[in-house]
């Protein structure tokens, strides 16, 4: 979602996930959205992602939707924007990770630039951030174990109907352009007739 490439790209990706669910998938046991939590504020694209889900899964899998929450080493450093969240989505877990394997590519790159002090606290901070990851998989597979499998049969069915709406939207939009084109041609018109200039209609032939 929120592709660079434009709109066009983004239906695209959300028939292609449609398409994958529909002839791979009958039932679906979780899902996580992966967000940074160390920033205070939603990204546009963050926000049109989590709004284009909403439209895509039922209500019903709202208990199986959970936040995996990076860049967050301890639960002072979370500054996730909660009300950002969609409302069926506010008592979603979230789980926090400081990813480790980040953490150590980091301190290789660092090694032949700090002292042996700093490079230790790294260290150490890399172990801690380890550990963390460890007790937050730990958490994350108790909570997937005690979901149920939800049928995904519905999940067709929205993202038909949002695909039926999007149509008749963009026909809409189509139509009242069109007639906005014609009321600017019928205004000159009117305009060249009242100024006495000749009036010529263009009509289809038959």
């Amino acid at each position: 979602m929120a592709d660079t490439r434009g709109l066009n790209q983004d239906a695209l990706h959300k028939k292609n996930i449609t398409t994958e669910i529909q002839n791979h998938l009958g039932y679906v046991n979780a899902v996580l959205i992966l967000a940074i939590g160390s920033n205070p504020r939603i990204s546009v694209s963050m926000d049109y992602a989590l709004t284009t889900l909403s439209t895509l899964f039922p209500k019903g899998l709202a208990n199986n939707i959970a936040f995996l929450l990076s860049s967050v080493p301890t639960l002072a450093s979370l500054n996730f924007p909660y009300d950002a969240i969609l409302n069926d989505l506010t008592h979603a877990p979230k789980f926090l990770i400081d990813n480790p394997i980040a953490l150590q590519k980091n301190y290789l790159k660092q090694m032949g630039h700090l002292d042996k002090k700093t490079l230790k606290k790294m260290k150490d901070s890399i172990q801690k951030a380890e550990e963390g990851a460890l007790e937050m998989l730990v958490e994350l597979f108790d909570w997937l174990d005690g979901l149920g499998p939800q049928p995904t049969k519905e999940i067709i069915t929205l993202y038909e109907k949002s695909q039926d709406i999007e149509s008749k939207v963009t026909d809409t939009l189509t139509q009242m352009e069109q007639a906005a084109t014609k009321m600017v041609e019928i205004k000159k018109l009117m305009g060249d007739r009242r100024n006495g200039n000749a009036v010529r209609f263009h009509l289809p032939s038959l």
